[in-house]
């Protein structure tokens, strides 16, 4: 079981605003995100946005945007209600004139009564070192498009077993 939730964070050589209208960009996650083979955006931008990110492993994530802090990053809910899977929060933070951090929290989202074993199994599985490594390499994305004006490329951080082409394809 994870004792903390999945987070990472990188520093990016550029200011926070300018991190943010990066962001704040509909349909950033194609210039952005290294795992994202296609993003399909139906609403944006604020509170009631929503998107979807399909996969190179061909995995879909429908994302609802429930908190959106203008300058500083917005909230996440992957899934449909009442199925929701995770709450995720990306932050923008100033660390000087042309200096920002940029962080990517995961909180697992369960309903009350899901049988613990089952829990369990589902956060070694997809809350674990892949999801981690996932986060890391979508940080070291976004500092990387923001930085120097370029997409980024299709795995160019690494391979992630649950979110790049199978390695046989």
């Amino acid at each position: 079981m994870i004792s903390t939730p999945p987070f990472a964070q990188v520093r990016i050589t550029a200011s926070a605003s300018t991190v943010w209208r990066h962001l704040n960009q509909p349909g950033n996650l194609k210039l952005c995100h290294p795992f994202c083979a296609s993003t399909d955006v139906e609403r944006w931008p604020g509170v009631g946005a929503r998107d979807s990110i399909t996969y190179y492993s061909g995995r879909t994530h429908h994302r609802n945007f429930v908190g959106w802090h203008e300058g500083e990053g917005y909230d996440i809910e992957l899934g449909e209600p009442p199925m929701r899977t995770a709450r995720v929060e990306w932050r923008i933070a100033s660390e000087g004139e042309n200096r920002s951090r940029m962080s990517i929290e995961v909180f697992p989202l369960f309903p009350d009564d899901f049988p613990k074993e089952k829990k369990q199994r589902i956060l070694a599985r997809e809350f674990g070192a892949d999801l981690q490594h996932y986060l890391t390499c979508v940080v070291k994305g976004i500092a990387y498009w923001v930085e120097t004006g370029a997409a980024v490329k299709e795995d160019q951080f690494g391979w992630n077993p649950i979110f790049s082409r199978p390695r046989d394809a």
